[in-house]
């Protein structure tokens, strides 16, 4: 059995330049090792994704990405160790490119950068920005919540605690990856004159986004209007702020523009607004059963902040009828332009249904007299 392995393998005129031992331990088994890896790799993914992402989209995106990769990385190796088995010398060809791509092009000091080094700091990047997340989350569920703190400042210190975990965590990976902490600062100060030169706007939007997560004036989650836009705050990132309006848009705003201008945040401090809804009613209704409808139909509203007050009030008297007002409170400003749109429509209904009018605008236009034509 041992001569049958070590005996080079022939289809028909067709010798082929390995064994039946060298294609089982050459190609193989690696096969086998890269496909168990690829699907351990897989698995514990989905299971950090599940545990870490709240987000299902964020969840399959990173998913599908991992699986491309694990499968590129598997044809890559199989590749290799196919070539590798008919003759061709892949790793010694591989061991010379990595070797010039190893070699350092610019040193000072204890540093030397290389072609390696600058793929490198690609990884070290993604591990800092996933444990900053982690960090956060982390702080946010276990230790912020222990300490009674309200949603702004659990927000504030929660994304100052993220931004310091990933410096820290990107300069221990630059001084592993070979790079001289004291070249960063090297670097820093020369970038500074190019920064007092043309970057004035990007360190501005750096200092603003600081300014913001500090002090907790707005926070993810947050409905604002700004600029005559509406919308939910989704991320604040250290350069810029990214706000979803409700036709869908995602609108990408500046820090400095949140720090350096009037800002109309409805979910502050209270997420609890009142909604006006305005109607005129004839000048034959009776206004007493008008303000009765308007709070019978307001106290059914399903946004209804329980135990608030309703208000009613006649605001003018204008010229085609008379202008009600009602003054609703509704738990979350969110549900605002439903609760908004739901009381018009019952209003509709319920004076239709009281035969209560709502006038429209007339217009009583005279005809000109005839024009004199001087006859008596």
């Amino acid at each position: 059995m041992p001569a049958v392995l070590n005996r080079t393998i022939t289809i028909g005129p067709l010798s082929l330049p390995f064994t039946p031992l060298e294609l089982l331990m050459r190609l193989l088994i690696p096969l086998l090792i890269c496909t168990l890896g690829a699907l351990t790799v897989n698995i514990v993914t989905r299971r950090i994704t599940a545990r870490f992402l709240e987000d299902q989209s964020k969840r399959i995106r990173i998913r599908r990405r991992v699986r491309r990769i694990t499968r590129i990385l598997v044809l890559l190796i199989i590749a290799g160790a196919l070539a590798s088995l008919l003759g061709i010398q892949v790793y010694s060809a591989l061991t010379r490119l990595l070797t010039i791509l190893a070699a350092p092009f610019y040193s000072s000091g204890g540093t030397k950068i290389s072609v390696i080094t600058l793929i490198l700091i690609l990884p070290v990047v993604l591990l800092a920005s996933w444990a900053g997340r982690i960090v956060r989350r982390g702080v946010e569920t276990g230790t912020l919540t222990r300490f009674g703190l309200d949603a702004e400042q659990s927000f504030s210190i929660g994304r100052l605690i993220r931004y310091s975990a990933m410096s820290l965590v990107f300069l221990i990976g630059l001084s592993i990856i070979g790079i001289d902490l004291s070249a960063i600062g090297v670097l820093f100060g020369v970038l500074g004159i190019g920064i007092g030169f043309g970057l004035q706007f990007l360190v501005a939007d750096f200092f603003a986004g600081i300014s913001l997560i500090g002090m907790g004036h707005i926070k993810e989650g947050d409905r604002i209007s700004i600029d005559g836009r509406d919308g939910i705050i989704r991320h604040i990132r250290l350069m810029n702020t990214e706000l979803s309006t409700f036709e869908n848009e995602t609108v990408i705003i500046p820090n400095s523009r949140l720090t350096g201008g009037v800002i109309h945040n409805y979910s502050y401090k209270d997420r609890r607004v009142i909604i006006v809804n305005r109607v005129d009613v004839s000048y034959d209704s009776n206004l007493e059963q008008v303000i009765a409808v308007l709070k019978e139909l307001a106290a059914a509203n399903p946004w209804l902040q329980s135990g608030s007050e309703i208000i009613v009030r006649v605001i003018a008297f204008a010229d085609s009828g008379i202008t009600m007002e009602l003054r609703t409170w509704i738990r979350d400003v969110s549900h605002r332009a439903d609760a908004a749109g739901w009381t018009n429509l019952e209003i509709w209904r319920a004076f239709k249904s009281a035969g209560i009018e709502i006038p429209f605008p007339q217009r009583v236009i005279h005809s000109a007299p005839p024009p004199f034509s001087g006859d008596l």
